[in-house]
């Protein structure tokens, strides 16, 4: 979860909500800026009305262009969730809005529902069509004579596929893989992981015709089968 918001009391009770749940949580003080490249993912995105300001339209399709898979919800502190407001709020592209001042229980719940939803639209493909994982059940499956074989991946290796097939085509930085395995585990990053998942995902990706290529520099790249 990815909140956006200047008011402390706020973001303390958000990151309460993300904690209770098991979810990641990141906190900014303003919009995201144009054209920022954003490698730790979200599923939901709260916008404080505050911080979105007058063109609320434009803050939303901000965070939407930032985190395009996130649900977006906009946050009302009381007095301003008048029906003007929320008209305005309803047509400016959000998914959801909510109170603030809601009890934390119902917040939790409302926003939960809001992550499910988008976890479960969030499926990567390859190019070729023949390889996809899926964020909700984190699980791979690798189509084969017709039909889609599963592939055994631990969280890991899952996190590891999930960027690649993001950046398919593309070099992939080893920190940023190593970034992806320490937000899945939970932990720091730890020395020599990388190469270590690495390796045990090629042998996970048998099944596939594509290959996990290394990179010069110390990058990696999916690619399809041609």
């Amino acid at each position: 979860m990815i909140v956006i918001s200047r008011d402390t009391a706020w973001l303390a009770r958000l990151q309460h909500v993300a904690k209770r749940g098991g979810w990641p949580y990141e906190a900014l003080s303003v919009l995201p800026a144009a054209g920022r490249a954003h490698h730790h993912e979200h599923a939901l995105a709260v916008l404080d009305r505050v911080a979105a300001g007058k063109a609320m339209g434009a803050a939303v399709s901000a965070v939407r262009a930032s985190y395009p898979d996130a649900s977006i919800v906009l946050a009302f502190d009381e007095s301003d969730m008048n029906h003007e407001a929320l008209a305005t709020a309803v047509t400016s592209g959000a998914d959801e809005v909510l109170g603030k001042s809601w009890p934390e229980a119902k917040i939790a719940s409302r926003l939960a529902v809001l992550r499910d939803h988008a976890l479960a639209a969030q499926t990567r493909l390859s190019v070729d069509g023949a390889l996809k994982a899926e964020k909700r059940s984190h699980r791979a499956f690798a189509r084969t004579r017709g039909k889609w074989k599963e592939l055994h991946l631990d969280a890991g290796a899952f996190a590891l596929l999930w960027v690649l097939l993001r950046r398919e085509g593309e070099p992939v930085t080893r920190e940023e893989l190593s970034d992806a395995l320490a937000r899945a585990a939970g932990r720091e990053r730890e020395s020599g992981t990388v190469s270590r998942r690495l390796t045990a995902l090629r042998d996970a990706l048998k099944p596939w015709k594509g290959e996990l290529e290394t990179v010069r520099g110390g990058g990696y790249r999916l690619v399809s089968s041609k």
